[in-house]
């Protein structure tokens, strides 16, 4: 592959050969915990990941999904896996979600591995695992506890579903061509249950009907909108700040699981009173 195709990719291929079997290991060992019949793997590349896989798994079903075709057409000849050659945010949930529970691996490419996250995310009654690589940065915001600098909407809105962990550092050093920063690999575990209740409610906001999800996500992009300034000065929803009961000097990423409980109840007790 060339290096302009390369980055057209955002590629930055593994080949630590200890950093891609601790990876390969925690996915197996997750998955099987979790009694994942398929395991998927988004960009197998060259395979760094992929080989110890397949060793490890000893047969049971492994899907690729690579978006390079040179390298997917690779994987249909070398691996006895289901290979689907496609961009994974175009590839339909049927193709690769069709006997649940699914584990899944990835070497997320820096470019596009939020999205990828979220849409994974979303399926989280299919998907009871994940391991995944990011950017460093990026895998701090997903796992960012409260009061701390890297706490925003996204860690709240993955951490309701799910339990996040940091597995490993990884340097630059470990992949061909070298990222010009830390990359770092976490592991998802869906929660039995989420630590906010979403219910199935409709509200009509801005004019339009949206359901609990959505709501949700709006309060958590609302509140984080200004992350410096204190709630009372820049929630759009004050009088549901008033009912929550939340001190409204706090900043957004201070609130811990029942303050945003307490915020999220009295939103939508607010709304369905206008």
């Amino acid at each position: 592959m060339t290096e302009g195709r390369r980055r057209a990719y955002g590629q930055h291929f593994l080949k630590d050969r200890s950093i891609a079997e601790a990876i390969a290991r925690a996915a197996v060992e997750e998955g099987k915990k979790a009694h994942c019949g398929s395991f998927l793997e988004i960009g197998p590349g060259r395979g760094a990941i992929t080989e110890p896989l397949i060793h490890m798994l000893d047969g049971s079903p492994l899907i690729l999904v690579e978006k390079d075709r040179a390298l997917a057409e690779h994987w249909r000849a070398n691996a006895a896996s289901e290979v689907f050659s496609s961009d994974f945010l175009e590839l339909s949930d049927e193709k690769w979600l069709k006997k649940p529970p699914v584990a899944v691996v990835s070497n997320l490419p820096y470019s596009s591995g939020t999205q990828i996250l979220i849409q994974l995310a979303r399926r989280f009654q299919g998907i009871p695992v994940m391991v995944l690589m990011f950017q460093a940065e990026v895998a701090r915001r997903v796992r960012a506890e409260p009061s701390t600098p890297d706490r925003g909407s996204l860690s709240l809105w993955i951490q309701n579903r799910w339990d996040v962990r940091k597995l490993i550092t990884v340097k630059p050093s470990a992949f061909s061509p070298p990222p010009k920063v830390l990359s770092e690999v976490i592991v998802l575990h869906r929660r039995s249950e989420s630590r906010i209740e979403i219910g199935d409610a409709e509200f009509e906001v801005e004019g339009k009907q949206i359901d609990e999800e959505v709501l949700w996500e709006k309060v958590l992009k609302a509140a984080f909108a200004h992350r410096r300034k204190m709630l009372r000065s820049s929630f759009p929803w004050q009088n549901a700040l008033a009912l929550s009961g939340v001190d409204g000097k706090k900043r957004a990423e201070a609130l811990d699981w029942t303050e945003w409980s307490q915020l999220f109840q009295a939103v939508k007790a607010v709304i369905k009173q206008s």
